[in-house]
């Protein structure tokens, strides 16, 4: 393992052998990465650090590529100002980042990731993840594909593209894509969310919504139940028991597309009020809009900006 900084180096070719690689060091750019069986972390953040850049890297197998953890855990780790720009990974048991404490205003751009099927008890695989009060963060055209974890049939089996946590806020997902997870192709529970122009297909649920967000154009397509024994539908809005203000949720553009008839909107335990403007829906005659789980409901109905769907 090494601890120095990589400075706007020629290409470098690594066999990590499942050993993390660098320690990330402030104001440090990392270009040029080209590896292959990474352990936890090709690149490491375990100080509080400022100003990274990590740039064309490309990874062949292994655990996760960026990893956020300080020894001890409760140190803290900040990462300010992050920046990740092209990047490609492919057969990932566990994530291509996590990124937590109170890291804040970074950039993640032009990131493809591509999972394997993980059976470990505890490797939750999730593409990109946000853990703590991590906040401020902006994704622009990164896939997540993949991420599946194998359970017994009688157990649930999560895995998402991305994910963030209740304590993070104002998260940006622009032109982003999730694709063949085993749980949410997008499983957010951050305040202030905005989701712009993202598609989220053949995932268990392709939306998992647990925070009021906004949306601008929204595509889901061909939800698929992977395996075990979670719910298959195109949003599941995560409302919560107990609350007098509903969850909101706000489309611009909806755009639909399966040729089974899952439930469009699965709206769990509490209120939402979900409110549609434009839409293209093309799912097969009887296809639920709405299904109540548990004490889940819409008040008033979905609110669309024109005539609503005839489903």
């Amino acid at each position: 393992m090494t601890d120095r900084p990589l400075r706007f180096a020629p290409s470098v070719r690594i066999a990590a052998e499942g050993e993390p690689v660098y320690v990330v060091r402030s104001g440090a750019t990392y270009r040029g990465v080209h590896a292959r069986d990474v352990g936890n972390g090709l690149f490491v953040i375990r100080d509080s650090v400022r100003g990274v850049r990590i740039a064309d890297i490309e990874v062949a197998g292994g655990y996760r590529v960026i990893e956020n953890s300080s020894v001890p855990r409760t140190a803290g780790a900040d990462c300010v100002g992050l920046r990740v720009r092209g990047a490609r990974a492919t057969d990932l048991r566990r994530s291509f980042a996590r990124i937590r404490y109170a890291s804040h205003d970074g950039v993640i751009e032009d990131v493809t990731a591509t999972g394997t099927l993980t059976t470990g008890a505890h490797d939750l695989p999730v593409g990109i993840g946000f853990q703590d009060t991590a906040h401020d963060f902006r994704l622009e055209r990164c896939t997540m594909r993949g991420f599946r974890w194998k359970r017994g049939d009688n157990k649930y089996w999560n895995g998402d593209g991305f994910s963030t946590e209740r304590g993070n806020a104002r998260f940006v997902f622009r032109q982003c894509a999730a694709w063949d997870n085993s749980d949410g192709g997008f499983d957010l529970k951050s305040s202030e969310t905005l989701l712009d122009d993202c598609t989220s297909g053949r995932n268990a649920r392709n939306f998992r919504l647990w925070s009021s967000i906004r949306a601008t154009r929204l595509t889901s397509v061909d939800p698929q139940k992977i395996g075990g024994i979670g719910d298959t539908n195109h949003f599941a809005i995560m409302a919560a028991q107990g609350v007098r203000e509903p969850l909101v949720i706000r489309i611009e553009h909806l755009a639909v597309k399966s040729d089974k008839a899952w439930p469009i909107f699965d709206v769990h335990d509490g209120p939402a009020h979900i409110i549609i403007g434009s839409h293209d829906i093309q799912v097969p005659p009887g296809t639920p809009l709405v299904r109540p789980r548990g004490k889940g409901s819409v008040p008033g109905g979905i609110s669309f900006a024109g005539a609503p769907p005839k489903l």
